[in-house]
Order: structure tokens, then C-alpha cells, then sequence
């Protein structure tokens, strides 16, 4: 009677436990999810984008606005724009959904992976509060669903034998691995581990490569066609416009750059932790580990190794960044195997307490005061285009004005004027630098006299700000009207 009763009231709290942390992280996602309602700089120009394709099927080619974007994602976001007139509501809502959808998918394969409760309920918790999982799931842009479909992938393909199948599941598996990369580009990298998962585990069956010859050559059709319309150049369109902008994410082949790069997409999926020393020990100690399973998990460990494997190899030869946002689709990875060997420790061997410990030390900052942050919306936020357009149009006066804004603020202008339907021919870039100091004032000191202009300041550079020269120039003119939202500034001078 007394076990019949431990075991109810066990699963009792085991249960209350893991209801508080999904509610928890579908609180914070849902709550930023309905109080913010301000695209940035990036969202403005994927949504520009967008709204420049004329036709869906163009979405298959690169974007223009310098962005890039899987083409489902770009196709479901255009039709949930086209009818809702662009809202961020509608724009957002395919990130929020994919962020609630993730913390269930990633509880799936927690709970299929971990043998402890409490490594579920720590991996759990890690995954509901996460900083970048949560940002992401309210903006618009696809890194969400990027998480999504590694987690799906992850969840997925470790139970899939291709030398067991019939033509119907031929047939269905063949069109999953084409349309995942149409959707999250990323999961390349788990298809591929996919396909070597496999070919260890049949390497001595016939049948299978049949089945893999088919499907890896309809796979290598589709995507062929996609690199040379799409990828290539995007990629091209993107060195362009942001040169050097990924080299932190490209490993030089060494063991000092692999522990860099390793500690650099650590700090950024786990901010405000910045102990990484622990973390990485954890890591590399869960990745060795997933090398020698011979559990019933072991599909699933070599998932995440060959996944791991294969995003060094990109970053190794240039083809794809492991670096802050793009590779946030490998942090899931990164909580399962930092939580692995805790896992696998035995109570009360000291290996359980050493581990316990580092996952301690690596993640204290996900403290109360943490979570509070994202009662408001002020760490997802920071500037204020919206309001800013909207004020602009209500003192706009075509006879006297001019607009000026900096290049950084351009796609905000663009896309929020439109939205506020407010059309002017005087609006102009100033074409100033801060590295070109002496020709930054000229240009400012040769506007016309006895003009009144309007500076719409929503976002400057971070390296190279242009905020600073702005304000030394205004210090001996006429400033009529100033006003500060978060980092972004509305400001009626006469010169």
C-alpha cells in the first residue's frame, strides 16, 4: 500500500512539476507575444521584401532588402500578410506558434532520451526560459521555426530505418526531406546526419541502398535546383551587402578556434550565463558520450553527433556560419547533451554531484529576477519606429519640411510610412560615416539654410555609430522639437 501510494504521489509532483514549467514558458511567449507589436530593423526588411514579390512563386528566388528566408516560411508569412494588411500580429504569428510547439517537441525527446526526472525537468526549464527561444518566437523572422524543424527532425528521424520501407513511406520520406530545407535551411545538417545514422546502422544491407540511392537522388534533384535559383545567390547578395559579417561563426581549424567557437554560441544561447568553462566541459563530455551509446537511444545520439559534426565541416569550408542567431537551431543539442552526463551519472557516485554542479555553475543566472524581465516587452524592443512614423505624420508640413534619416533607419522609414499610408517626396539618406568624420560635417554643414527638417533616428550602427555626430552638429542649431523613444529619436531642427 505504502509503494502503490509513493508511486501516485510521485507522479503526482512529477506531473505539477512539468505542468508549472510549461505554463511558465508559454506565459512569457504569449505575454511578449501580445505586447509587442514593433518590428525592428531585420522584420522591416524581410517584410519589405515581402511586399515587393509580386507573385508567391517569386518567393523561391532570392529575397530582395538584403535578406534571406527559407521559401515556405516567406510564402505562409506573404498570405498571412496579404490578408491581415501586414500586422505584426499576423507576421509574428508562425515564430510564437513554432516557439509554443517547440517547448512540447522538446519535452517528447527529453523524455524519450533521459532516464532521470530530474534531468527532464532541468532540460525543460533550460529550453522554457531561454532568452533566444523566447526573442525568437516573437519576431519575424524564421530562427523559430529553424528550432522547430531541428526538433521535429531530431524527434523524428531516429525512429525511421530506410531499409524497412514500403513505396507508401518511400514515397512520404522522399517529399519530408525535400520540403524540411524549404522551411528551415538548417535541417540539412540533420538530414545529413540522418543518412550517415543510417548507413552505419544497415551497412550491410542490401535493400537499404536501393532505398537510399532513390531518395538521396531525388533530395540532390530538388536541392540542386534550389542552390543555383536561391542559395547561391542570396549568398552572393549577402557577402555583398554584409561582408565579413558571419567570419566570427567560421572555424580556422585549430583547437584553440574550436574552443572559441564553441564558447561564442554558448554565451549567445545562454545569456546572461557567461561561465562557459563548465558549460563546455559538460558539452564536449555529452558529445563524447553520444559517440559510445549503446542504449536504446543510440539513434538518437548519433543524430546529434553527426549534426555536430556536420555544422563544424560548414563552418570549417565557408558554406554555412556556426555563429549566434543561424546556429540557434543547434542549441536544443546543446541543452541534451549538456545535461547528458548528469544523466548518466549514478546517485551517489561523485560524477552526480560534479555534474549537478556545473550544470549549477553554468546556468546560476537564471535567477527570479531573470524571469521577471519579461514581464514587459523592453529586452525584446529597443527601438520605437512605429510611434515615431506616426508622430512624424501628425507635424509633417510638406510646405517647409524636409525628412532626413540615416541609411541604418531606412527600412523602418520605408516600411512604416507605408503602413501609415504617409507619402512625401522630401525624404532624404544622409550619406555620412563616422569614420569619415571631416566629410560627415560638410555634407550636414551644407544643407540649406533657413530649412526645417524632420531626423527620423529609429537605429544606428553599433560599430560604427553616426547617433554621436548627429548630436555634436545639432549642438548651435535651432532644435524646435525632440523627442526619445528607447534608442531612437524624432528631432524638428531649423539650420
Amino acid at each position: 500500500m505504502n509503494k502503490i501510494f509513493t508511486r501516485i504521489y510521485g507522479k503526482f509532483w512529477y506531473y505539477i512539476i512539468l505542468v508549472l514549467i510549461f505554463v511558465l514558458g508559454i506565459l512569457i511567449r504569449t505575454n511578449l507575444y501580445f505586447l509587442t507589436s514593433v518590428f525592428e530593423d531585420d522584420e522591416c526588411r524581410l517584410a519589405i521584401a515581402l511586399l515587393e514579390a509580386k507573385i508567391y512563386l517569386a518567393l523561391f528566388l532570392p529575397l530582395d532588402a538584403g535578406q534571406s528566408a527559407p521559401p515556405i516560411f516567406t510564402i505562409c508569412s506573404k498570405f498571412l500578410g496579404d490578408i491581415s494588411g501586414y500586422s505584426e500580429k499576423a507576421l509574428t504569428l508562425i515564430p510564437f506558434l513554432s516557439g509554443i510547439a517547440s517547448i512540447f517537441l522538446f519535452f517528447k525527446i527529453c523524455n524519450d532520451y533521459f532516464s532521470k526526472k530530474l534531468s527532464i525537468f532541468i532540460s525543460l526549464f533550460l529550453f522554457a526560459i531561454n532568452q533566444q527561444f523566447i526573442t525568437y518566437s516573437v519576431i519575424f523572422k524564421q530562427y523559430s521555426t529553424d528550432v522547430l524543424t531541428g526538433l521535429l527532425c531530431l524527434y523524428v528521424f531516429p525512429k525511421i530505418n530506410l531499409s524497412v520501407l514500403n513505396w507508401k513511406k518511400f514515397i512520404l520520406i522522399s517529399i519530408l526531406l525535400i520540403t524540411l530545407p524549404l522551411i528551415s535551411l538548417p535541417s540539412i545538417f540533420f538530414i545529413g546526419a540522418f543518412i550517415l545514422t543510417n548507413i552505419i546502422n544497415n551497412i550491410k544491407n542490401k535493400n537499404f541502398y536501393k532505398n537510399l540511392a532513390g531518395i538521396v537522388l531525388s533530395f540532390i534533384a530538388i536541392m540542386s535546383l534550389y542552390y543555383v535559383f536561391n542559395l547561391q545567390p542570396s549568398k552572393i547578395n549577402m557577402d555583398f551587402i554584409f561582408p565579413n559579417y558571419w567570419d566570427d561563426g567560421f572555424w580556422k581549424f585549430s583547437f584553440v578556434d574550436f574552443i572559441r567557437i564553441i564558447g561564442f554560441n554558448i554565451r549567445f544561447d545562454f545569456i546572461p550565463n557567461k561561465a562557459t568553462l563548465f558549460t563546455l566541459i559538460l558539452f564536449l563530455w555529452g558529445m563524447i558520450g553520444c559517440g559510445f551509446d549503446k542504449s536504446k537511444n543510440r539513434n538518437t545520439s548519433l543524430l546529434m553527433l553527426f549534426t555536430f559534426l556536420g555544422v563544424l565541416t560548414a563552418s570549417l569550408l565557408h558554406i554555412y556560419p556556426f555563429a549566434g542567431r543561424v546556429g540557434i537551431f543547434f542549441a536544443p543539442i546543446f541543452i541534451i547533451t549538456i545535461i547528458r552526463p548528469f544523466d548518466t551519472s549514478t546517485f551517489p557516485k561523485p560524477t552526480y554531484w560534479i555534474t549537478l554542479l556545473f550544470i549549477i555553475l553554468s546556468f546560476y543566472k537564471y535567477s527570479p529576477a531573470y524571469i521577471l524581465n519579461y514581464k514587459d516587452d523592453t529586452t525584446i524592443v529597443r527601438y520605437s519606429p512605429k510611434s515615431l512614423m506616426k508622430e512624424l505624420k501628425q507635424q509633417f508640413n510638406p510646405d517647409e519640411d524636409i525628412i532626413l534619416i540615416n541609411s541604418a533607419s531606412s527600412a523602418s522609414y520605408l516600411f512604416y510610412s507605408s503602413k501609415q499610408k504617409f507619402y512625401t517626396d522630401k525624404t532624404y539618406i544622409m550619406e555620412i560615416k563616422p569614420s569619415e568624420r571631416k566629410e560627415a560635417f560638410r555634407y550636414l554643414d551644407n544643407l540649406d539654410k533657413n530649412q526645417k527638417y524632420w531626423l527620423y533616428l529609429i537605429k544606428d550602427y553599433r560599430l560604427d555609430p553616426v547617433f554621436p555626430l548627429i548630436e555634436e552638429w545639432l549642438k548651435d542649431k535651432k532644435v524646435l522639437y525632440k523627442k526619445q523613444e528607447r534608442d531612437s529619436y524624432l528631432i524638428h531642427v531649423q539650420n
